[in-house]
């Protein structure tokens, strides 16, 4: 029992190994992991999944490794996905597909530098409640509806609730669950003549079905996108997040399946996945609301580090000109 405590303590203060090879600790980490998150499994299942937990294990000491080295303060541990191999990980959450062609348009720089230290949150000013987008590769759809979110509370005074599903299920130029791109379901949302609202077409993706079109819940439109701007730098997405509102981005997340909190420093730039910046200390992090839950990261929100295009969020930002439908 004093060993599982001292465990208990050490993991908790992030200032040990997670990964053990005492076979009683393991299973008695796995017992705890499945009844905080509501795990149940058959018999060879149970196995299996352990067997993905105790592997989790390592590449969270790896990773956390790899932050000390770098001098960051991001954290990895035991969150919802420990049970879930990498490569699940990414099939199931990392699918943004990346249309070379939309990286031509032209973008907008020059934008008046912020001094080091300038700060904004807009979280609950411009932003709606964190979402969650389930077992299925839309994280392209719930980053463009939260951008027309904000966009249109910021310039049209509107709080609607947007509904990702039509995009997920209507948007025939991206693949729903299997991934999309911003700028396509942008052209998508003109094209259409706007977004309906959640409550008119509820997200039923979640257990990772894309559906087909349901036509008849699209016919009310509330919100449309007359133009999108792609920034160029990242100081312009400074100058925009201090001075204006949010700014949706596109980046790597393949590391962020075990983050728990702090500012991540270290990540790839292979771009898998799409967000939305809310926020930003220049002096320090960006903030960032994704679409994993509340239960993930920091209350649905994850911090990277500023100043060195960290998981390679400068690829293409985002923000668009709102219109009523």
């Amino acid at each position: 029992m004093m060993k599982l405590i001292v465990l208990s303590l050490a993991l908790t203060s992030g200032s040990a190994s997670f990964f053990t090879n005492n076979t009683r600790l393991q299973k008695n980490m796995w017992e705890n992991f499945k009844s905080e998150y509501g795990r149940e499994f058959e018999i060879v299942e149970d196995i299996e999944r352990f067997e993905i937990f105790v592997e989790n294990l390592k590449i969270i000491d790896e990773r956390n490794a790899a932050e000390a080295t770098a001098g960051g303060s991001g954290q990895h541990g035991i969150n919802k996905f420990a049970d879930i191999s990498q490569a699940e990980f990414k099939k199931r959450y990392l699918t943004t597909v990346v249309p070379e062609e939309m990286l031509n348009r032209p973008r907008l720089g020059g934008l008046k530098p912020v001094q080091s230290g300038s700060t904004a949150d807009w979280t609950g000013t411009y932003t709606t409640p964190v979402k969650d987008q389930g077992y299925c590769g839309s994280c392209w759809a719930f980053s463009v509806t939260e951008q027309l979110e904000s966009d249109s509370m910021r310039t049209l005074g509107t709080d609607y609730i947007l509904s990702p599903q039509q995009l997920v299920s209507c948007d025939s130029s991206d693949a729903g669950c299997n991934g999309g791109w911003p700028t396509t379901a942008y052209d998508y949302i003109e094209e259409a003549g706007g977004m309906v609202q959640e409550t008119d077409y509820p997200y039923s993706s979640g257990s990772g079905t894309t559906g087909t079109c349901d036509s008849s819940s699209i016919t009310d439109p509330v919100l449309t996108v007359t133009n999108y701007y792609t920034l160029s730098s990242e100081t312009d997405m400074a100058s925009h997040v201090v001075s204006t509102g949010p700014v949706a981005i596109a980046l790597d997340a393949s590391a962020w399946s075990s983050y728990t909190g702090g500012i991540l420093s270290t990540c790839g730039t292979s771009i898998d996945h799409a967000v939305q910046a809310v926020g930003v200390d220049t002096s320090s992090y960006w903030k960032v609301r994704n679409s994993w839950g509340t239960s993930w990261g920091e209350s649905g929100y994850i911090r990277l580090a500023y100043g060195d295009n960290t998981c390679g969020l400068t690829y293409i930002p985002t923000y668009v000109d709102a219109a009523l439908a």
